[in-house]
């Protein structure tokens, strides 16, 4: 397991516009028998506050799972349509995810992965979604 520089960009597409959210974080890293897995603090200005964000990532494959005050996961597979439940402070909702690109190029000391998907909620369009994720060794743990 390393530490590791996390920057994260987001676009999320509605059908009022478009908002992106840029932000910086340290996290591990580290090579499993799935892939690769990067995790995470979420604060209250990029999520939910007392939470852990696991993405774990194997070729065309991304599992997004947030731990603590409002647990969910995401399954996010090219071409493929998965339901999931979605933990918020004010309870669950179940959501559809449509993947329709992923790009991975994980290796042993990080690389980029970026996958573009939309969400719905009961067959309703919610939103179209890019996530980039650049993950680098830390520079802090080389001083």
């Amino acid at each position: 397991m390393i530490s590791v520089d996390l920057n994260i960009t987001s676009v999320i597409k509605t059908d009022e516009g478009e908002d992106k959210i840029e932000f910086f974080t340290v996290g591990t890293y580290k090579n499993t028998k799935n892939g690769y897995c990067v995790s995470y603090e979420e604060t209250g200005d990029i999520g939910y506050e007392n939470n852990r964000v696991i993405i774990t990532a194997d070729g065309d494959s991304v599992t997004i799972e947030r731990k603590g005050d409002a647990p969910s996961t995401m399954c996010i597979e090219k071409n493929i349509k998965h339901h999931c439940i979605y933990g918020t402070p004010y309870g669950d909702i179940m959501m559809g995810i449509n993947t329709y690109a992923i790009t991975n190029t994980l290796g042993k000391e990080g690389g980029r992965l970026y996958f573009r998907y939309s969400i719905d909620i009961n067959s309703d369009f919610v939103s179209e979604n890019e996530m980039d994720i650049d993950i680098r060794p830390s520079l802090a743990a080389e001083i």
